[in-house]
């Protein structure tokens, strides 16, 4: 009698485990509509600070996305400009960001920079959007050096595509 109640305890813990790992599974899944709501409700304008490590150096940010678009059920995509300024040094690059849902893991590319020949494109900022879309938190890896940097930046109402200190 013994052996068949821990039998049908086994059993119950294995169903239990079971059900556990579903859910924890299906938690983090995309429900419908949800990439609707992201692409309405991103901020399309982002202010922030840039600066690389070992380097006191830091460099004003302003993002401005123009589109922001659903690619499938779990990825979107924006795109629009934005300037980085270091001192009197201003940087006006186009910008092209991934996000991945429901972690709102983020990759922001940079492209076509005008105004400072030196400008690293090489590589991609890698983070988080806040679950609130307030802020976006990366880390810049130089694909050729492996140099990091990091970017940090708040949503705004709006924003132009101009120096930090210009809004």
């Amino acid at each position: 009698m013994r052996w068949q109640g821990i039998a049908h305890f086994q059993g119950w813990l294995t169903r239990f485990y079971a059900v556990a790992v579903a859910s924890l599974l299906f938690s983090s899944t995309v429900h419908p509509g949800e990439i609707d709501d992201f692409t309405r409700n991103l901020p399309r304008g982002f202010l922030g600070e840039f600066s690389w490590e070992g380097d006191p150096t830091v460099q004003n940010v302003v993002i401005t996305f123009d589109s922001v678009r659903a690619l499938n059920e779990q990825n979107a995509e924006a795109l629009g400009c934005g300037s980085y300024e270091a001192g009197r040094s201003v940087t006006r690059i186009k910008v092209r960001m991934f996000v991945r849902l429901p972690e709102l893991d983020v990759e922001i590319l940079e492209l076509a920079p005008e105004g400072n020949s030196s400008f690293e494109t090489g590589g991609s900022h890698r983070g988080r959007l806040s679950r609130d879309f307030q802020r976006i938190d990366t880390a810049w890896t130089t694909t050729s050096s492996g140099q990091r940097g990091e970017l940090h930046l708040r949503a705004l109402p709006a924003v132009a595509c101009a120096p930090a200190s210009a809004t």
